[in-house]
């Protein structure tokens, strides 16, 4: 049977640690391993929209005819020139202050987020180009209920400790999330009503974890974040300076 290159799409809880199989291992050439990011990361802004109540997003349904008079996210999807795209939803009020920078800045954030690792796999010739998504979400909304302050891919404060072993911030900070921050106004709620989120920053793994270590739970970390790529669906509250 003829067979074709796809995308495939493994789509996991943003804190969660999934199985894989022993060719998962192997590491795409970096250019490579861009190239499907970028395709998987537009695949994606072109299958989910914002859901019209709280702009949570969420997958077309093929056996629903509703959800078709939403826009996609993609139609007023930005792509910076790092490769981290913005997507903001129409009208939601947000006039409070941007962030400068996540070492000056404190932020109040409802959120959900997912990651995924984009990779080439053969997919037979009658079979769909694409693996569809399935979302598993770990975030604030459906976990502590309440918003969260400087969640740790945002701002992590470095110990002496941590200090000493060589471990900074970039083992924690997700930086294409900073960056594509810097985009959105805090709403100027204070977090204690329903979130109603504002829009959707989503980053390849370049601007991610990349190839890097990572620290987790104490011990540094080079498999679980690898090559993934992260979407952000969240409404900042507040932005205040630092103490």
């Amino acid at each position: 049977m003829m067979k074709k290159f796809g995308i495939s799409l493994l789509v996991l809880g943003f804190f969660m640690t999934a199985c894989k199989k022993d060719d998962d291992n192997r590491d795409l050439p970096q250019d490579e391993q861009n190239e499907v990011d970028d395709r998987a990361i537009v695949d994606y802004l072109e299958d989910h929209y914002f859901d019209s109540e709280r702009g949570l997003i969420k997958k077309y349904d093929a056996d629903d005819e509703e959800d078709d008079d939403f826009p996609s996210l993609l139609t007023t999807a930005t792509k910076l020139p790092s490769g981290v795209w913005v997507v903001k939803r129409e009208g939601v009020e947000a006039e409070g202050p941007a962030i400068t920078d996540n070492k000056t800045d404190s932020i109040l954030i409802s959120y959900s987020s997912i990651r995924f690792k984009a990779s080439y796999d053969e997919l037979a010739e009658d079979e769909e180009a694409y693996e569809k998504y399935s979302a598993a979400f770990t975030n604030t909304i459906f976990s502590t209920g309440t918003p969260a302050w400087d969640p740790a891919f945002y701002y992590t404060k470095i110990t002496e400790d941590m200090a000493n072993k060589g471990i900074d911030e970039s083992y924690f900070v997700i930086e294409g999330f900073v960056e594509g921050l810097k985009h959105f106004k805090a709403t100027q709620t204070n977090g204690s009503d329903l979130y109603n989120f504002q829009g959707a920053i989503l980053v390849p793994s370049r601007q991610a974890y990349g190839r890097d270590l990572v620290y987790l739970n104490g011990t540094l970390d080079a498999s679980t974040y690898r090559d993934n790529s992260f979407m952000f669906n969240f409404e900042v509250h507040k932005v205040l300076q630092r103490n």
